[in-house]
């Protein structure tokens, strides 16, 4: 490692790797099943694993949080991201909002996501993460649901350590527990995560504040991306023909761009300026 690299503050680099068309059509319900778009999903990839190599990291694995719907759709992308070295950790089965499910629910389909992501990448699930981070801090009957699958979850967030600590001495369940932090940047009314839509809608300045603020906070920042964050064109997007069956079908066929289309130009060069600044932490499973 350089001396260069000494100087520079370090964070986890993370994917929530699921198939935006796929579980958007699933979300509005549509006639459709979405053609498959394998070739934008492996170039997705592949500008992730640039940032990595170009950037002078001294760490080249990360962790992607992968849905079961990616194994039965993209297996082989999960298999060359497994034999690349990352950890492959579970998104749930399908993008769904866990706290809209039945513990019951939750246990049996986080099983089957776990089976079918594990044999398919052959390796150890060990990780999970909440679609849209959809469970709470004291949902203590969801979080055992999912302690009884996996080791360890990064769907909470905490803003320093302090509040961290707090909750781990009054958890009632054994689960470890990689936070997302969240951090206040414009007004006590307003928290910021590391990555997602905050660093799509927002300068990256406030992304890397909150990052900063983390460190300082003494809690390890994380930040999480997602496929469509970094494919450069619009054919992650629905066709209009694919929203067929959809309410607002309209309003939809245009909503769709905050997340897979308008924005990602300049996610570009917002990715390059976080992966220039901060050196990356590794796959999470490494520190169990």
């Amino acid at each position: 490692m350089n001396i260069a690299q000494h100087k520079k503050q370090s964070i986890h680099y993370t994917v929530d790797l699921e198939d935006f068309s796929f579980d958007l059509c699933r979300a509005l319900g549509t006639t459709s099943v979405p053609e498959l778009r394998a070739e934008s999903l492996r170039e997705c990839y592949q500008n992730i694993t640039d940032l990595l190599t170009n950037h002078d990291q001294s760490e080249s694995k990360i962790t992607f949080f992968c849905t079961g719907v990616m194994a039965d759709r993209y297996p082989d992308l999960i298999r060359t991201i497994a034999q690349d070295g990352h950890e492959i950790a579970c998104h749930g089965n399908f993008h769904d909002n866990i706290s809209r499910m039945s513990t019951e629910e939750i246990y049996t389909s986080l099983k089957i996501a776990k089976k079918k992501l594990g044999e398919i990448s052959n390796t150890e699930i060990r990780g999970f993460r909440a679609p849209s981070f959809s469970v709470d801090k004291y949902d203590y009957e969801r979080l055992d649901a999912i302690s009884q699958v996996f080791e360890y979850d990064s769907s909470l967030h905490f803003s320093c350590d302090k509040e961290f600590q707090e909750w781990l001495e009054h958890r009632t369940i054994q689960l470890r527990e990689f936070p997302v932090p969240d951090q206040t940047i414009f007004s006590s009314k307003f928290k910021v995560k590391t990555g997602g839509s905050y660093l799509k809608l927002f300068p990256v300045s406030v992304v890397k504040n909150a990052i900063y603020k983390s460190i300082k906070n003494n809690i390890t920042p994380i930040l999480y991306l997602h496929p469509y964050d970094l494919f450069y064109g619009y054919n992650l997007l629905l066709s209009w023909q694919e929203l067929d069956g959809a309410n607002s079908r309209k309003y939809w066929y245009v909503r769709q761009l905050q997340w897979a289309g308008i924005f990602n130009w300049a996610q570009k060069r917002k990715l390059q300026r976080i992966f220039s600044e901060f050196n990356n932490l590794g796959r999470l499973d490494a520190c169990l």
